[in-house]
C-alpha cells in the first residue's frame, strides 16, 4: 500500500538584523596595521600575551578608509563580551594559520561582522568559539579556512550569515556549528561561490535548519559544487542543502558534485521564480528522522510553477523518499526533446519507508519527463512493470501528472551508482579507535592535517599516506582528517573512542 506524501515546511532563511557596537575604533586615516600595532594605540583593549598571542579585551572596530593586515601565525583571542567589526579592508594571509578563538574555552566571543563597505580576504583562518560572522558586503573571500564552533546569537542566526554579493568560500571547513554553516537572508539577493567545502555536524541545536540554508541569488546564480555536506544522525532536524525564495525574489541555483549524507534530506529547492540545476551529487542516507511525513527526501523540489528544475546524473539512495515533487513545480529528470533536453543518468536504490519503494513521487499535478534513468541499480533487468512499481504518479493518484520514464537505462549492478566516494577511496582502520589507526589511500598525496571538532589542527604530515596516527592523548569525540593531493581531495572521520 503507497502512502500519501505530506509535505514538510521549510523555515525562511533569517532577516536582517541590528549592528553591535564597538568600544575601540582606527582613527579613519587610511592606514594599514596589524595586532601589534593595535596594542600600541587601542588603550587596552589589544594587549599582547605572548610573542605569538594577542587578547581583545572589548568591541574593536576598523574604520572604513583603514586596512587590518595579518601575515604572520598568531593567535587572537577575544573575551567572552568583546566582538569585531570590520568596515574597512581586512587581510590575513598567514604562513600556517591564524587562529581567531576566544579568551577562553566554552564561553564564545561575541562574533564577527562584516559591513557593507568592507573588503574581506581570508587565508588559512581558523575562526573558532564565537557568535558567528554576519557579512553585509559582497566582497568576502575565504580559502582554506576553518569556522567551527560558532553559536547563535542576538545578531546572526548562522557560523556565516551573507546578505549580498558573490562570496567565494573555497575549502573551508564548517564543523560542528550550532545552527547553520551558511545562510542567506530571505529579503535580499546574495549568490555566493562554494565549492571544495567540508560541511560535518552543522545544527547541533537541532533545529529546523539546513546545514547550506540560502535564500534567493537575484539575477546572480548561487553555485554548491563539490562539497562533501555529512549530518550527524543525532541531529535529526538538520537538513542538507537548501535553496529558497519564499518572498517572491529571483534565484537561481546549479548544486553539482556534492555528496550529501546523513542529514534529514539531502537537497531541497522551495519556492517560486526559482531556477535550478541539479546534477552529479551523491545523496544517501538522508533519512535521520525517520519520519517521511516530515522529511526524508533525497532531492525535495516543492513550490510554484514558476520553480523550474533540471535534474541529471545524481545518485540517490538510502533515503525515505529518493525525488519528491510538490504543489506545481516543472521538473525535467530526462528528456529525448532536442528544446528541452536532459540526459536523465539518474540513479536509483533503496529509498523507500513503510515498505515501499518510492524512487520519485509526482505529488504535482504535471507531466514529468524522466527518461533513461536508472530506477534501482540493485536489482538487475527491470522491466517497465517493475519501474512503474517505484513511481508515484497518475497512476496512483488520477489526480496527479504523469512520469514518462521510458525508454530507461539499464543499471550495471556490479558497479552500483559510479565511482567511490573519498570515505571509499580513503580506507581510515580500525575506526572508531582508542589506540591507532591505519591509513591509507587509492591515490597518492602529498599531505594531511587531522582537526578536533573545534577546527583545531591535531596531526598533520607530507608525503603518501600509508601510515599509523597514535591517538592515545587526543580526546574522544570525532575528528576531521583532510587529505590533499594532485588532483585528489579526501575527507574522512576518525572517531576516538
Amino acid at each position: 500500500m503507497k502512502t500519501i506524501l505530506r509535505p514538510f515546511v521549510l523555515l525562511p532563511v533569517a532577516l536582517l538584523l541590528n549592528p553591535a557596537h564597538a568600544q575601540y575604533t582606527t582613527p579613519g586615516t587610511g592606514q594599514s596595521y596589524g595586532l601589534s600595532e593595535l596594542v600600541d594605540i587601542s588603550g587596552g583593549v589589544f594587549t599582547a600575551t605572548s610573542g605569538t598571542s594577542y587578547l581583545q579585551n572589548a568591541d574593536f572596530t576598523l574604520a572604513a578608509t583603514d586596512t587590518l593586515l595579518i601575515t604572520a601565525d598568531v593567535t587572537w583571542a577575544l573575551a567572552a563580551s568583546a566582538s569585531i567589526n570590520i568596515a574597512g579592508s581586512f587581510i590575513a594571509a598567514p604562513v600556517d594559520q591564524l587562529y581567531i578563538t576566544s579568551e577562553v574555552a566554552g564561553q564564545p566571543h561575541q562574533g564577527m561582522r562584516f559591513e557593507d563597505s568592507s573588503s574581506v580576504y581570508l587565508q588559512r583562518t581558523s575562526i573558532l568559539e564565537g557568535g558567528g560572522i554576519k557579512c553585509l558586503t559582497g566582497n568576502l573571500i575565504l580559502s582554506h579556512c576553518t569556522i567551527s564552533g560558532q553559536v547563535s546569537n542576538a545578531t546572526t542566526g548562522a557560523a556565516l550569515e551573507l546578505s549580498r554579493g558573490q562570496a567565494i568560500i573555497d575549502h573551508v571547513d564548517f564543523l560542528n556549528n550550532e545552527a547553520a554553516a551558511i545562510s542567506s537572508a530571505a529579503n535580499l539577493s546574495a549568490a555566493p561561490q562554494i565549492s571544495h567545502c567540508n560541511f560535518l555536524y552543522n545544527g547541533f541545536a537541532n533545529q529546523n535548519r539546513p546545514q547550506i540554508n540560502l535564500g534567493p541569488s537575484g539575477a546572480d546564480t548561487t553555485r554548491i559544487l563539490n562539497n562533501i555536506v555529512t549530518g550527524d544522525p543525532a541531529n535529526t532536524m538538520a537538513g542538507g542543502i537548501a535553496f529558497s525564495s519564499l518572498l517572491g525574489v529571483e534565484g537561481h541555483v546549479v548544486i553539482d558534485s556534492n555528496t550529501v549524507v546523513d542529514n534529514r534530506y539531502g537537497i531541497a529547492v522551495t519556492g517560486s521564480s526559482v531556477s535550478s540545476l541539479i546534477s552529479n551529487n551523491i545523496i544517501t542516507d538522508n533519512n535521520t528522522q525517520g519520519d517521511p511525513n516530515l522529511g526524508g527526501s533525497g532531492i525535495n523540489l516543492n513550490g510554484g510553477i514558476t520553480n523550474v528544475s533540471m535534474v541529471s546524473g545524481n545518485q540517490i539512495s538510502g533515503n525515505l523518499w529518493g525525488i519528491t515533487l510538490q504543489n506545481a513545480v516543472m521538473t525535467n529528470l530526462g528528456d529525448t526533446v532536442e528544446a528541452s533536453f536532459n540526459p536523465g543518468g539518474n540513479s536509483f536504490a533503496g529509498n523507500g519507508n513503510g515498505g515501499v519503494i518510492y524512487a520519485l513521487y509526482n505529488n504535482t499535478p504535471n507531466a514529468v519527463p524522466a527518461m533513461n534513468n536508472c530506477w534501482d541499480y540493485e536489482t538487475a533487468d527491470m522491466d517497465s512493470a517493475a519501474v512503474a512499481t517505484v513511481i508515484f504518479d497518475s497512476a496512483d493518484d488520477n489526480s496527479l501528472g504523469p512520469v514518462y520514464f521510458m525508454p530507461f537505462s539499464p543499471c550495471d549492478i556490479t558497479t552500483g551508482i559510479g565511482s567511490p566516494s573519498a570515505e571509499d577511496a580513503l580506507t581510515i582502520y580500525p575506526n572508531p579507535s582508542s589506540g591507532e589507526v591505519t591509513i591509507r589511500s587509492e591515490q597518492p598525496l602529498e599531505q594531511y592535517a587531522l582537526c578536533n571538532a573545534k577546527g583545531q589542527l591535531v596531526r598533520s604530515g607530507q608525503g603518501p599516506l600509508d601510515r599509523t596516527l597514535v591517538l592515545h592523548d587526543l580526546r574522544t569525540g570525532p575528528y576531521l582528517l583532510r587529505a590533499d593531493g594532485q588532483g585528489v581531495n579526501y575527507v574522512g572521520k576518525i572517531v576516538v573512542e
